[in-house]
């Protein structure tokens, strides 16, 4: 018997000499204290590693600084096992090491840093930020319900879908688009809810899946990965896709009353605009606009756009108080009053597009009856032709959307607290910039 054990505890030796580990870097910057969370499906960690290579997932191990990191890995994919639509997810200080084997290891043992409790809603607390509390329904769109000492509704429905068009559009066969139909996710005749999953807690943040499919619009259809991080993060990745033709005028991405009904005197701030319809209509810059509604600030030498979200701010025309604008890389409401506001911060920047018309069919930003909106908005004004820079552009033609299409909207809300508008703008721009550093190297 001793013998046989000797010869096991030999082959495992042995086994072990000869395992081969390999390693990839995740770099970022870090720039507000914070962890920042990095999130990486399995596919693009394989391909990383090596497709060749027969990595063990039990072998798994992250470090920052040569400390070990907790991380997990979550069935994204809900398909029950490991596969390459899952997720690795961890939170760094700074530039991290995966590192992975062909021998097995002892897999993700981690306590979780974040609690669940109920069904409808399930209730998500952080046991790292203080007063973090996050809910989410059955129906699947989040809500932050408190951050440090602001226990109330911080920001609403994270993902909802506001979509328009032609469902009944015939227009490839006799040109003509038939009624015109707008909704969003909880609307009757909108989004049917497919489903909800949440996912167990780790040592990084709660994973919920939610599903849904329009009966009306045949064919579109939206899944909606919500990460709810132990950090102050609720970051969504809104992957919408098309399996017939459809007719779009509207499909937006939103998130509701941000700030606004914990403190009706909640401010808006966000960067200049590279671009707004309106400045351009009245020949001035967007910082022009904006400076003559006087709603602009100057922060380490720097100019931002700062005005209580409550003012429509005297809209050129319509009752948007912006819409026809660049999405920038960040917005936040913040409350002077309650030291603490909600960032919408964007993973990547969209490029500006120098032809309207092309610009115009992606995204593009509107705030409106305190909405943040991000997506495509095909109307425009009768206005658009009275002035010449605008004369050109294809009036209120929809998006044709082909079977395969799809679109995603990818951003974090980050709650926060700052004693200034001067640091809330700062920490808005600095976490922004951490969340878009994360590069696989």
């Amino acid at each position: 018997m001793r013998r046989t054990v000797v010869a096991i505890a030999a082959l495992a030796l042995c086994a072990a000499a000869f395992a081969e580990t390999r390693s990839v870097t995740v770099n970022l910057e870090s720039l507000t204290g914070r962890p920042v969370p990095v999130s990486i499906d399995l596919l693009t960690l394989r391909d990383a590693i090596g497709a060749e290579f027969p990595m063990d997932w039990t072998s798994l191990r992250v470090t920052v600084g040569g400390e070990e990191v907790p991380y997990q890995i979550d069935d994204v994919d809900l398909n029950g096992r490991i596969s390459a639509g899952d997720q690795l997810g961890f939170l760094a200080t700074g530039p991290a090491t995966i590192e992975i084997s062909d021998a097995p290891g002892d897999g993700a043992n981690y306590e979780p840093a974040l609690t669940v409790e109920g069904e409808d809603p399930a209730v998500i607390t952080s046991n790292l930020a203080e007063g973090f509390v996050v809910e989410v329904p059955a129906h699947g769109l989040a809500r932050i319900v408190g951050y440090g000492d602001a226990q109330a509704l911080l920001a609403n429905e994270i993902g909802i879908l506001r979509f328009s068009g032609y469902p009944e559009s015939t227009w490839w066969a006799n040109e003509q688009y038939g009624p015109h139909e707008e909704y969003t996710n909880l609307e009757a005749g909108g989004m049917r809810h497919v489903g909800t999953t949440v996912l167990p807690a780790g040592p990084a943040r709660v994973t919920v899946v939610a599903e849904y499919a329009s009966d009306r619009f045949v064919g579109l259809r939206q899944r909606l990965v919500t990460h709810v991080w132990a950090t102050g993060e609720v970051e969504v990745d809104n992957q919408v896709t098309f399996a017939g033709y459809l007719d779009m005028m509207k499909l937006q991405s939103m998130a509701t009353a941000v700030m606004t009904q914990a403190d009706l005197d909640s401010l808006h701030l966000l960067p200049v605009f590279r671009r707004l319809i309106w400045a351009d209509q009245l020949g001035i810059t967007p910082e022009g606009y904006f400076a003559e509604r006087d709603a602009v600030t100057t922060v380490d030498g720097e100019t931002y756009i700062s005005f209580p979200a409550s003012d429509s701010l005297s809209p050129l025309y319509w009752g948007a108080t912006y819409i026809f604008a660049s999405a920038e890389p960040w917005r936040a409401n913040y409350s002077p009053n309650l030291g603490v506001g909600v960032a919408e911060l964007a993973y990547e920047t969209p490029e500006l597009i120098e032809d309207y018309d092309e610009w115009l069919a992606g995204n593009t930003w509107v705030f409106e009856s305190q909405e943040f909106r991000t997506g495509v908005f095909k109307w425009t004004a009768d206005e658009f032709g009275t002035y010449e820079a605008t004369a050109g552009i294809t009036p209120s033609t929809p998006n044709h959307y082909l079977p395969g299409d799809s679109a995603r909207f990818h951003a974090a809300y980050s709650a926060f607290s700052a004693g200034s508008t001067e640091d809330a703008i700062r920490y808005a721009r600095d976490r922004q910039a951490e969340l878009a550093s994360v590069a696989l190297e």
